[in-house]
């Protein structure tokens, strides 16, 4: 029997789980490499020095560090899409305007990533440190985030299945939805509401709101969310609303400018 299915490439894959393993520890030497990944030195020291000669790592005192050379590709990623930009651009508008956490989320792999996160002016209610695992770059998954139920909820059902069969419902905090069906039926309600919410989900300490961000044709390009630490951040009825108000003006903003970028395009 023909199988013409692609292989994936066992050097490659060593090669990308010395960068993780480097990234993870923030840096690290060949010894420590090889024996975290168990594998030979030289075998380590080969995929080492390649790397270094592409620039995606950099040996300082015999440690190694991620390049600066990722950024190259990272900045590409997060602007190849041109309907991009109007969600970035409101990103710094919600934070201005909320003093709160704004982010914009998108989905590839049936994982998030942010690509645009903005915190708030600093003051003594809004500490300048901010959500210490949320970037510009983050990735979480669908199931436990605002930005992820809102685009699970735009989703095909054969879709969501999909996803969730192949990352699973994994519990981040004790607050995490771990079964399907409960799932389901949440992202029943985002979809009728219009929004989604994360109750301390993620991250232990962290509320936020979420809308999904759809285009002309009707696919979900993201999810655009406001949040903050849960001593400040209420999902009560009241600062639910006010909350979703403000969010879903941005996205009417964002979906509306998107469209006239799809036109201007067309013309």
């Amino acid at each position: 029997m023909n199988d013409n299915r692609a292989r994936p490439v066992k050097t490659t894959q060593t090669s990308i789980r010395i960068g993780r393993e480097i990234q993870r520890r923030d840096g690290a030497t060949l010894t420590e490499l090889a024996a975290a990944l168990d594998l030979a030195k030289s075998t380590v020291h080969n995929h080492l020095a390649t790397l270094v000669h592409e620039g995606l790592l950099v040996e300082e005192r015999g440690e190694y560090h991620i390049g600066l050379r990722f950024l190259e590709f990272g900045e590409h990623a997060r602007n190849r899409r041109e309907d991009y930009t109007p969600a970035k651009i409101q990103v710094y508008r919600l934070a201005e305007s909320t003093n709160e956490e704004a982010n914009f989320a998108v989905a590839e792999n049936g994982y998030m990533y942010s690509i645009e996160y903005v915190m708030g002016d600093a003051n003594p209610n809004n500490p300048a440190v901010g959500s210490t695992f949320l970037k510009v770059g983050s990735k979480f998954r669908m199931h436990n985030s605002a930005p992820g139920k809102a685009v699970l909820s735009e989703l095909p059902t054969e879709r969501v299945e999909e996803i969730l069969d192949r990352r699973g419902l994994p519990a981040t905090t004790d607050s995490t939805i771990t079964d399907r069906e409960t799932l389901l039926a949440e992202l029943d309600t985002v979809r009728e509401q219009g929004y989604a919410t994360n109750d301390e989900e993620l991250e232990v300490g962290f509320r936020s709101i979420a809308a999904p961000v759809t285009l002309d044709d009707g696919t979900v390009l993201g999810g655009l969310s406001i949040g903050g630490p849960a001593y400040r951040f209420e999902l009560d009825e009241a600062s639910v609303g006010r909350s979703v108000d403000i969010l879903q003006n941005a996205v009417e903003n964002v979906e509306r400018e998107i469209s006239q970028l799809a036109s201007s395009d067309g013309a």
